[in-house]
Parts: C-alpha cells; sequence; structure tokens
C-alpha cells in the first residue's frame, strides 16, 4: 500500500473523463491494484457533461466487487438549491448504489459506500434539514463517513454546532481544493477542520495539471485546459500565471508540485491527496516522484515565492 510518506494514508483516486468505457476502467483498476491504491473518489455529478457516468463505469468494471473502497458525492446542479433536502439526499444516494453496483445493507460497519460528500452548499434548505437528512441515510447504513465539499468556514461551523445539538452525525472528512498556488484555505479553513478532528482530502494537487507545461507551450488539445472542456477555461484562470512557468532547479514542476504537497504543505496526519491521471501509465510515474520525499530547500523557498506571487 502506498503512503504519502511517513504522516500521510495512501491516495484516493478520481477517474477522468478519458476512461470512457468498462474495459478502460478496468485497465485501471488492475494498474491501481499493482501500485497498492484501494479507494476511489467520483460523484453522482461525474462527470458534468455526462452526470452519473463515472459512477455507472465503475460500477460495469465492478470496482467495489474487486475490493475498492469507494467515496461518492450527492448529486448537486446549477446552484444546489434543494438539492440537500431529505428526499433529494435519499435519491441520489439509492441512484449512485444502483449504478455502481452496490447492494444496500443495514450495518454502517459494512456499508459499501464509505464516505458521502455533499458535494456543494444548499444556500435554500435549511441546515437544519440538511443534517437531518443526512443523519437518517447514515443510520440506515447506508455510508460509513460524512464529508463536506466547497462549504465555506462559516457555513461548516454552522453545520457542525447543528449537529451536535441535535445528536445527528458530524462530518469526519473535508474535500477541497489545495496546491501549490491555491492554498489560502491553510487560514481560513484548516484551523475548524483541526479543532474538530476533520481529516482533509486535496483534489487538483497538480493545480489543474497545469505543471505539465501543455499550457505553457500553447498545447491544449486533448488536455483539461482544452477550449472543448467545460472547465478548461477556469484552470486558465487558477493556474495560468507567469510564476508558474518558472523552473524548478531541474525537478520536472509536476514531481516538484507533488513532493510539495505531500512533505511542505500543511497536510497533516489522516489527511490523504486524490490523484487523477488521463492514463493508467501515469500513475506510477507520479507515485515514484512522492517516493523522491522531501524538495531541496532551495525548491521549496521558491515553490513558497509562487503563493506569495499569486496570493
Amino acid at each position: 500500500m502506498w503512503v504519502l510518506g511517513p504522516s500521510f494514508d495512501p491516495p484516493l483516486i478520481n477517474p477522468l473523463p478519458a476512461y470512457t468505457t468498462p474495459e478502460v476502467v478496468a485497465e485501471l483498476l488492475t494498474e491501481l491494484k499493482a501500485l497498492g491504491i484501494h479507494r476511489i473518489d467520483t460523484a453522482a455529478r461525474y462527470l458534468p457533461t455526462n452526470p452519473g457516468a463515472s459512477e455507472r463505469l465503475l460500477g460495469e468494471a465492478r470496482a467495489a466487487h474487486e475490493g475498492f473502497t469507494i467515496d461518492t458525492k450527492i448529486l448537486i446542479a446549477g446552484d444546489g438549491a434543494g438539492s440537500l433536502e431529505p428526499a433529494p439526499i435519499n435519491r441520489s444516494l439509492h441512484e449512485s448504489y444502483a449504478r455502481l453496483g452496490l447492494e444496500e445493507t443495514v450495518s454502517i460497519c459494512q456499508a459499501p459506500v464509505n464516505v458521502l460528500y455533499c458535494h456543494g452548499p444548499d444556500m435554500k434548505t435549511p441546515l437544519e434539514e440538511q443534517a437531518s437528512g443526512l443523519d437518517a441515510q447514515y443510520r440506515k447504513g447506508l455510508f460509513k463517513q460524512l464529508g463536506v465539499s466547497n462549504f465555506s468556514a462559516e457555513m461548516l461551523e454552522q453545520f457542525i454546532a447543528i449537529c451536535e445539538r441535535e445528536g445527528y452525525l458530524k462530518p469526519s472528512v473535508y474535500q477541497g481544493q489545495y496546491n501549490i498556488v491555491c492554498c489560502a484555505s491553510e487560514e481560513t479553513l484548516f484551523p475548524i477542520l483541526r479543532k474538530h478532528g476533520i481529516a482533509f482530502n486535496a483534489f487538483s494537487p497538480l493545480a489543474g495539471g497545469f505543471p505539465t507545461g501543455r499550457l505553457t507551450e500553447g498545447v491544449t488539445e486533448g488536455t483539461r485546459f482544452d477550449a472543448g472542456n467545460v472547465m478548461g477555461q477556469a484552470f486558465r484562470i487558477w493556474y495560468d500565471k507567469p510564476a508558474m512557468h518558472d523552473a524548478t532547479h531541474g525537478i520536472s514542476k509536476v514531481e516538484a508540485c507533488l513532493r510539495w504537497v505531500c512533505f511542505h504543505s500543511a497536510l497533516g496526519p489522516g489527511d490523504r491527496v486524490i490523484l487523477g491521471a488521463s492514463k493508467p501509465a501515469q500513475l506510477a510515474p507520479n507515485l515514484a516522484a512522492i517516493g523522491n520525499g522531501r524538495l531541496p530547500e532551495e525548491v521549496v523557498k521558491a515553490m513558497d515565492a509562487i503563493w506569495a506571487s499569486v496570493a
């Protein structure tokens, strides 16, 4: 089992849009097993242009039956209004079970879904109603842990307070974007997570794939920066910064970013990194890069300067 340094748990994998058939997904699962990775992160909304496709492909490839732990997220559409009412929560979770090919159980410890996330905030539904609806599904034995994503620090604190007051299940995992150019959460969010013992699962550790240099070189076709990718423009806005184009003392940008997240960031024990790869063959080199351990001090200083330049 691959460990991201002495204080880190094994990484999670988020299947990317390139995996479009059960056969290709099965190839990915074989590679993951060989690398000692057994946890997959998905969502009812993935892919954004074809909601449910990611779960369906994982189900057709029998990921859960092959020994993989599955985390998924409640379906969210538009601005999320109404998505965390009890009825939509129930519907989304049962539809996820069907797509993933899972069997429902009344035992929480045997629940096929490991972490069930709120994919984003629902500003319409009262938090009390959201917490009650999520707790009801948990007590049916349909998932083991509650997670949240994209909640503001203030909303998270309010949600936790309600759960503590009413005896509802509290979130134990927060999934958020975190990398060398997106680490503002260290100041606003992390203190709350540490106070309540909530683990942080970091997605986009490679800053949306920017360090690969394809955008730097003006070659975006077929990448997540492609104009045809609905997220491509957002990635450009987030990461197309002059400081991101600087060299890192002979270490590839990909390796530098991965090693920074794993060994020099604010992540700590119990936190995890969510990796993605457009091809199974990309996984082994990325894990090998992480295996090189801490970065040279001069590289760390140069990378910390990146955050200072884009903050």
